[in-house]
């Protein structure tokens, strides 16, 4: 996947590249009427692909919001076109990374030093990526790492993101305001909270330690010392992402053991701590020698009577 060198920082500047994609996007659907006018067949599912695909591809460069929206939408099934859907869930793990010079420079203001003056080894490409930040896999002294660097600049344009993106999102997939405002009013509360790193870090090991007791759920420790407001160290687990491990063919047994894994976390969450995985995306997840791996849950929402009154569909 092509790294990224740099991220649209100004407000114009990002306008312009949604602005820009809307525009290119408006004379694709004149082309598209034209051709269906004419009897051509098919044009409307190519339009779609095209427009989901060129979308994805302007929220990948501008990364926080934007991306973040994709995200959030592509989790809701109902909601949007397969086109858009297939696109969108790219942004749950596999969102195009930024280039390994700009994370030596968030390490260098965050930490002092290079990520190679700290550990032994260190991916200089990004191992996933997401909505506000990227994960890479370092070690020291035998001990394997998942570091999540945040975006720059992706806290400072979270507003006047969410306001180009809003009549964007309206106007192309043709939704209304009562289906988009809900997305992007959490989208705005849930990333003011996921880019400080340290609040992350502080919820994840509280809720890490009311959740121990859970049968067959497990927890990455966090690591506070190679940690900051923009960069998050946990322990690596390798294992397979919840979506793929349930495409894969397993005992019944297993599966059972995992789907009730995840019903308890969840359950245990929302009714009895009143709180709940704010981040729940597939890439959250995994699965190693039938243990259900909760990753990033410091990511959570909490303090809100009705939460416990939610249903929970798994």
């Amino acid at each position: 996947m092509k790294e990224q060198r740099s991220i649209p920082k100004h407000k114009i500047a990002r306008a312009a590249n949604i602005v820009g994609t809307g525009a290119a996007i408006g004379a694709n659907y004149v082309k598209y009427k034209t051709k269906e006018a004419l009897g051509s067949k098919g044009e409307k599912a190519a339009f779609h692909e095209d427009t989901a695909e060129r979308t994805f591809e302007t929220f990948s460069k501008l990364k926080g919001g934007p991306l973040k929206v994709a995200q959030m939408l592509s989790l809701d099934r109902n909601l949007l076109p397969p086109a858009y859907q297939e696109q969108f869930s790219k942004a749950q793990y596999s969102a195009p990374p930024l280039s390994y010079p700009l994370v030596v420079k968030t390490f260098r203001q965050e930490l002092g030093s290079a990520p190679t003056e700290l550990f032994d080894t260190f991916s200089q490409s990004a191992v996933a990526g997401a909505s506000i930040g990227q994960v890479h896999r370092a070690e020291k002294d035998g001990k394997q790492y998942a570091i999540k660097v945040q975006y720059p600049g992706v806290a400072d344009s979270l507003d006047s993101d969410l306001k180009i993106v809003r009549p964007f999102a309206m106007r192309l997939m043709n939704l209304p305001a009562s289906a988009i405002d809900p997305y992007l009013d959490e989208v705005r509360e849930r990333l003011t909270e996921e880019t400080d790193y340290l609040l992350e870090l502080r919820r994840g090991q509280e809720l890490i330690a009311k959740s121990s007791h859970l049968n067959n759920v497990c927890y990455p420790t966090y690591h506070p010392a190679y940690s900051t407001g923009r960069i998050l160290t946990m322990d690596w687990i390798d294992g397979v992402h919840l979506d793929q491990y349930f495409h894969e063919t397993h005992p019944q047994e297993e599966l059972d053991v995992i789907a009730q894994a995840l019903w308890d976390f969840c359950h245990f969450q929302v009714h009895t701590l009143r709180e709940f995985h704010a981040d729940p995306h597939p890439g959250n997840f995994l699965v190693q020698d039938g243990k259900l791996w909760v990753l990033w849950l410091g990511i959570s929402s909490h303090g809100h009577d009705e939460i416990s009154a939610l249903p929970i569909a798994i």
